[in-house]
């Protein structure tokens, strides 16, 4: 049994293109649709929730510098994006959105090693971990 529809949820920072990679390799063994989800700091005063972009779209007037690195990033995928989705406000509200919504059955996340406190803690991931309405992949990313 494999998956139909896999998400990945990635911030645009140093390690966004070895996720879209491992995210996209995911579907490829899966034979997956596969989309992006990421926040967008420039909307966060603006706009409060997801919105879709059509990556074949040209000018969209309020695109911002973070969706524009992000659709570059997309392109060298090597794989379809079936959607991509930009978001603000509450991280977790949004990405179960997004995932009920397009229907996905795996989310993608990257995870740096961080000791117990921080993981009990300060981690953002958790509150997915006990909401999560499917199945999770973490991504072990490089130390900073």
């Amino acid at each position: 049994m494999g998956y139909k529809h896999v998400l990945l949820a990635v911030n645009f920072d140093d390690d966004a293109e070895y996720l879209v990679k491992k995210a996209a390799e995911q579907s490829r063994v899966n034979h997956a649709l596969f989309s992006v989800i990421h926040i967008d700091p420039d909307f966060t005063d603006l706009y409060e929730g997801v919105r879709e972009f059509d990556l074949e779209a040209e000018g969209d007037e309020i695109l911002s510098a973070s969706v524009q690195a992000m659709c570059g990033l997309l392109k060298e995928a090597d794989y379809p994006i079936y959607k991509h989705i930009f978001y603000a406000g509450y991280v977790e509200d949004q990405i179960i959105k997004a995932i009920e919504e397009f229907d996905v059955d795996l989310l993608v996340l990257g995870h740096h090693k961080s000791n117990l406190f921080r993981q009990l803690v300060l981690s953002p991931s958790e509150p997915l971990l006990r909401k999560m309405p499917c199945d999770i992949l973490f991504l072990r990313l490089r130390e900073s």
